[in-house]
């Protein structure tokens, strides 16, 4: 009996505190590109999920035949460039034939950061070669990421309202874990268990009961 309630407490316990898995939350909405050089830096706030940051990636593409300067990449606290800077890398992008499209990820060694809060990533370069993807078109008029937006060093033409509007989002993804046993929801599966395991203990507490009233009957 002992071993039984053990059991199922271990059970309930193992469940609860699985450990959070890391998740990669991607955004593509567009086709269209805009130089780093030209209008850097070039950045895009977004929310945070989880609370520890592993990889940030922005989709780019090569626009100029010749140069390949370093990328920098900072990430800010806050929507724009005006906040403190939590991370600064050097990184090279490979040497891709011209119109290439590509993913460019940034391993950021897992930044501890705050569920919820606005960050934002950004691109400076000394290249010309090199573009950030994003969308909508000229005059698309949905936001497919409400929680953030493009942010460029300078002012894109007035010519393209999607973005004048605020509804132009970098293409980018980024993977990270979430905060873990404490507060997490368990899945569907997981609730089965849990309840699975309660269940034995009250069987296993009531035929204890059961046993006791039993001897002293007798």
């Amino acid at each position: 009996m002992k071993r039984m309630m053990m059991a199922a407490a271990l059970a309930v316990a193992g469940t609860a505190s699985a450990p959070a898995q890391a998740a990669t939350y991607s955004y593509d909405d567009g086709a269209r590109s805009v130089g780093i050089a030209g209008t850097g830096p070039i950045g895009q706030s977004f929310a945070m999920i989880g609370t520890t940051l592993s990889s940030f990636g922005f989709e780019l593409q090569t626009v100029n035949p010749t140069g390949n300067d370093p990328l920098s990449f900072t990430l800010y606290d806050g929507e724009g460039f005006g906040g403190i800077a939590l991370k600064q890398i050097s990184i090279s992008a490979p040497d891709n034939a011209l119109r290439t499209v590509f993913w460019q990820d940034v391993d950021l060694g897992g930044l501890s950061l705050t569920d919820g809060r606005i960050y934002t990533a950004a691109l400076g370069t000394g290249t010309t070669r090199l573009a950030v993807r994003y969308g909508p078109g000229t005059t698309g008029t949905v936001d497919a990421y409400a929680d953030g937006r493009l942010l460029t060093g300078t002012a894109l033409p007035t010519s393209n309202r999607s973005c004048t509007a605020g509804l132009c989002d970098a293409n980018f993804r980024f993977t990270s874990t979430g905060t873990g046993p404490i507060g997490a929801v368990p899945e569907p599966a997981s609730w089965a268990l849990l309840t699975l395991g309660f269940g034995a203990i009250g069987h296993a507490l009531r035929r204890a009961r059961g046993t006791r009233r039993a001897r002293r009957l007798v």
